[in-house]
């Protein structure tokens, strides 16, 4: 029994799988849009030339996908997309899809702060301990201006 149901299994697998590999792996932005180029081989070996479903997807910690559909360039088994990256930073997963090969798990995205966020948050510790040292020198000044009027006023006498 165990026999016949390894027979039956093992043509229905056999052909289907193949492997998808970046150009390069992005240093993504919070919002910034990326051309990613990869390239799909099936049994590893021969490059795939699949018409549909081919692309990379983007899944958010709450599920919800973003798919950017990437088209065949004039090699054979190299596909480019153009990817979106999410406006909010953080981690999130991501795949190739590779046509009826189903998707590749490509593991987790980190993506960064936009530049412009990252300057403004950067620059308030540094803002916040410029007035902490302004407003120890002015009272440093107060205390000492205090002082001197106090030598140079005459003992009034009784």
């Amino acid at each position: 029994m165990i026999t016949l149901l390894i027979c039956v299994s093992a043509p229905a697998s056999a052909g289907g799988w193949a492997v998808g590999s970046l150009d390069a792996v992005p240093a993504p932005s919070a919002g910034e849009t990326v051309e990613i180029g990869f390239t799909i081989l099936q049994h590893g070996v021969t490059p795939a030339d699949l018409a549909d479903d081919v692309g990379i997807e983007i899944i958010g910690t709450d599920g919800m996908v973003s798919y950017f559909a990437a088209e065949q360039d004039d090699t054979v088994g190299h596909y480019t997309a153009s990817v979106t990256f999410p406006t909010t930073a953080g981690e999130y997963e991501w795949n190739i899809r590779m046509g009826w090969f189903g998707p590749q798990e490509l593991g987790s995205l980190n993506i960064a702060p936009d530049n412009d966020s990252t300057t403004i948050t950067t620059a308030w510790p540094t803002v916040r301990w410029i007035m902490v040292a302004l407003i120890v020198a002015l009272g440093a000044v107060a205390v000492s201006s205090l002082a001197m009027s106090r030598r140079n006023t005459p003992a009034v006498s009784s």
